[in-house]
């Protein structure tokens, strides 16, 4: 294997690792919030007023941002030198306090105008309404604080620091849980310290890379200079990301908006199942995404377009490769998972087939969203944001005409469904046109691929699905333990019979990933 895949696959497994200690705290995290709090109309406030501020982050930080900025930053680094790339970091840094810090205040001032008509459903529920509005005010300073440690993260990782960005989540996580256990006993209702929680959470995100950004050399410095030719690069790219970003987000609204016309808990049953979702997401597709990102963007900073295309085929193999068994594992043994997640305390085993539903239905689109952020970066890369806009606003298309055809027969799984299938619409349009900027020479070889690895998951699955039932009773799992034992056991099944699959059928990714962390047999 050549040194560049075991360079890039020893980056994803720090990243990889340090997320998944953060994905284990942020499951702990739903578990709390699920035990305190369980899927009723105050967690639906939260979650609501949550949706608002996490939209708007993504817009001008992980999202947009990331994608304008890491590109620009990277050639400025390749070319430039340190010096004059941490000029561009104080730039970004210096608008974001200006802006965002505007747009914070404005977004207190006018929640109890704009929150009503992005949850209009809440109408005939008053208190419910109130507490979203109030939850949003709280809430809203986060943007600001997110956004500062998405830019420390993407000046990180194109350092090749990958380790302590991936792990500034888990002090979000760890602040939100103290948060719901402890601090939500001094306040009425309790859901506020939720609110709080989120503000100071994200400013533990930043805070805690601030040491290794400082390290690396960087010291900030108000810069105001749009003269700046990388400043204004930044600021042409950030704006088509945003509307591309901002489509998508599009999704999120939409759902919650018809979500809230159901019945109580399904905005929940829906945040529920999608935290389950991302756990798998976040360790792998994140991961590759972010390490592809600073890779792809210094080989199209080259000229080397085909290198680009190579490195992108190569992160899409690996995304396919990780999240298809992991769909398959987790469609299998819903059940036993969410149980094991969530079921305790004001959640209980109705609660558990709810979100199990609202789970399956997103992990249809579990390998599409990993490849979606990993086929945008060649666009990123060669500072192209204007394609994956268009893309995404046809996407949103499909998604709002599946949401409304679905949510009559399937409720809010529908909607969930609806957003699986338009991330497939998504990604094959991307994939097509990416061949533009970055040509790999079998671009059909994809397909065949994933054709080998759906055999092999299939197998994963039905194990998993097998074991998880034999553990189940009418009413459940019967406890915390028996559902852990089926969720364990069927995981342990499904993932030996998939590595043995794959080594029937010869997919070289096993025998890569074994040689990046163990070495070559000796002989």
């Amino acid at each position: 294997m050549s040194t560049e895949k075991t360079t890039f696959l020893k980056r994803t497994s720090r990243f990889s690792l340090a997320t998944v200690i953060s994905r284990f705290l942020g499951l702990f995290r739903e578990a709390s919030f699920a035990a305190v709090f369980g899927a009723a109309g105050g967690m639906d406030a939260f979650v609501a007023a949550f949706r608002i501020p996490n939209l708007l982050r993504d817009l001008f930080a992980e999202g947009a941002l990331s994608a304008a900025y890491v590109p620009v930053f990277t050639e400025k680094m390749k070319k430039e030198g340190p010096k004059n790339a941490f000029l561009l970091t104080s730039s970004v840094f210096s608008i974001l306090l200006a802006v965002l810090g505007a747009i914070v205040v404005l977004g207190i001032a006018l929640a109890p105008y704009f929150v009503r008509y992005y949850v209009s459903g809440f109408e005939g529920d008053p208190a419910r309404l109130d507490l979203t509005v109030r939850l949003t005010r709280i809430m809203f300073p986060f943007i600001l604080m997110v956004a500062l440690a998405a830019v420390s993260m993407g000046t990180l990782n194109s350092l090749g620091r990958f380790g302590i960005p991936a792990l500034a989540p888990a002090s979000f996580n760890l602040i939100m849980i103290l948060s719901a256990l402890y601090l939500s006993r001094w306040f009425d209702p309790p859901i506020i310290a939720l609110g709080i929680g989120a503000v100071i959470g994200g400013a533990g995100q930043f805070l805690i890379q601030l040491p290794q950004l400082i390290r690396s050399g960087y010291r900030f410095r108000f810069r105001w200079d749009f003269k700046d030719e990388s400043v204004r690069r930044v600021l042409r790219l950030i704006l088509p990301a945003a509307m591309g970003v901002a489509a998508w987000q599009v999704n999120v609204v939409v759902a919650t908006i018809i979500a809230s016309y159901l019945e109580a808990g399904s905005i929940s049953s829906l945040y529920y199942a999608l935290r389950l979702m991302h756990f798998p997401l976040g360790i792998f597709g994140v991961a590759l995404a972010a390490v592809s990102l600073p890779e792809i963007s210094g080989l199209a900073a080259s000229g080397d377009a085909k290198g680009a295309g190579e490195a992108q085929r190569y992160s899409s193999r690996m995304v396919i490769f990780l999240l298809m068994p992991s769909a398959a594992f987790l469609i299998g043994s819903a059940e036993s998972i969410v149980s094991t997640a969530y079921q305790r305390g004001s959640f209980d085993w109705a609660d558990t087939i709810g979100v199990a539903l609202a789970l399956r239905a997103y992990v249809v689109g579990l390998v599409f969203f990993g490849l979606v952020r990993v086929t945008a970066q060649v666009f990123y890369a060669f500072k192209d944001t204007a394609t994956p806009v268009k893309i995404s606003f046809l996407a949103v298309a499909v998604n709002i005409a599946l949401s409304l055809l679905f949510v009559g027969p399937m409720g809010y799984a529908g909607l969930a469904l609806a957003t699986s299938l338009a991330a497939m619409v998504n990604f094959t349009l991307l994939y097509f046109f990416s061949h533009r900027k970055a040509p790999t020479p079998d671009r059909f070889g994809l397909a065949f691929y994933s054709l080998r690895i759906i055999a092999a998951s299939i197998i994963a699955g039905l194990a998993a699905y097998v074991i998880s039932q034999a553990f189940l009773s009418s009413d459940g799992f019967g406890g915390f333990g028996r559902a852990l034992a089926a969720a364990l056991l069927s995981f342990g099944s499904s993932v030996s019979l998939f590595l043995l699959a794959c080594r029937w059928l010869k997919i070289e990714e096993v025998n890569q990933i074994r040689r990046a962390f163990f070495g070559r047999r000796s002989g």
